[in-house]
């Protein structure tokens, strides 16, 4: 009897490590001024090419890659970051280092149509203050200060582009009452200073910030949402998460799909920022 063989079940590909590099073609190229057709001509490939990188449609190899780099003076980090794509593009759940995989979040805060934070035990850094960085940071960490002043440019850059943007994402972000009690390791006028910098930004057109109060589901540690949500060139949709010492990109629907169940729930287990502070003008339960 013959019997039929079987063909082996397809890997899904990572749609993000596609599009993530071709948004780094597309701004680097667009930042120096130069066309699709000298891009491609530098690296010996027709301007189609340049142009798939671009939409999404295809992933640069680790080649590719460094030319890209040495053409569109990519910076060092920015580069080695897709190179790891690269050797890992057909990987959904893209595992980095979390600096590497914030460059990513980066991305997503700037062209994503919607944007989704928890956090529970510290501010979102794209809500903090310069001294809610040095300070809160300093103190759960012990984070040298050479360390802080890398992380603050990169951290202020975030906060530009996404409250810089024209097209007005929605902005979701829930913070963990535990991370309003931090603030009284600040002083008096930092403290004012960080409440004042979160109500800014809840005021902001299609932001809104809450914070969970009381018991919720205790395995929700913090994790982050991005969807395309019509924006004109957002991605696809992923949720970030991290432990102490690596953090995912995650692509996979079902696992997604549990994570929109969790960010549910939190959210009906919340409360508006403003009502919050009506009986807590300082921030401190």
């Amino acid at each position: 009897m013959q019997v039929e063989a079987q063909e082996a079940p397809t890997m899904p590909e990572s749609q993000l490590a596609k599009w993530f590099p071709g948004r780094v073609v597309k701004t680097r190229r667009d930042a120096r001024k130069i066309t699709q057709a000298e891009v491609g001509a530098f690296l010996g490939r027709d301007y189609q090419t340049v142009g798939k990188w671009e939409h999404g449609k295809k992933c640069p190899d680790v080649g590719q890659v460094y030319a890209l780099a040495e053409f569109l003076d990519i910076p060092k980090e920015l580069r080695d970051y897709m190179v790891e794509i690269a050797r890992n593009e057909a990987r959904q759940n893209f595992q980095a280092d979390r600096r590497f995989n914030a460059l990513c979040l980066h991305m997503g805060e700037r062209y994503m149509g919607g944007i989704f934070k928890y956090e529970p035990y510290f501010i979102p850094g794209i809500a903090q203050s310069r001294p809610y960085h040095y300070n809160i940071f300093r103190l759960a960490w012990d984070v040298p200060e050479a360390a802080l002043d890398r992380g603050w440019p990169f951290k202020r850059q975030r906060q530009r582009d996404l409250c810089n943007r024209s097209d007005d994402p929605t902005v979701r972000i829930l913070i963990g009452e535990q991370a309003l009690r931090h603030l009284r390791y600040l002083s008096e006028e930092d403290r004012v200073g960080q409440i004042d910098r979160l109500l800014e930004l809840d005021a902001l057109p299609n932001w809104e910030i809450k914070v969970v109060v009381g018991p919720h589901p205790e395995g929700g540690g913090a994790f982050e949402i991005y969807r395309s949500d019509g924006a004109e060139n957002g991605g696809p949709t992923f949720v970030y998460t991290e432990v102490w010492d690596d953090s995912w990109c995650i692509e996979e629907a079902p696992r997604i799909a549990r994570y929109d169940e969790l960010w549910k729930v939190l959210w009906q287990k919340s409360i508006a920022l403003k009502e919050y502070l009506d009986d807590r003008p300082d921030g401190l339960a």
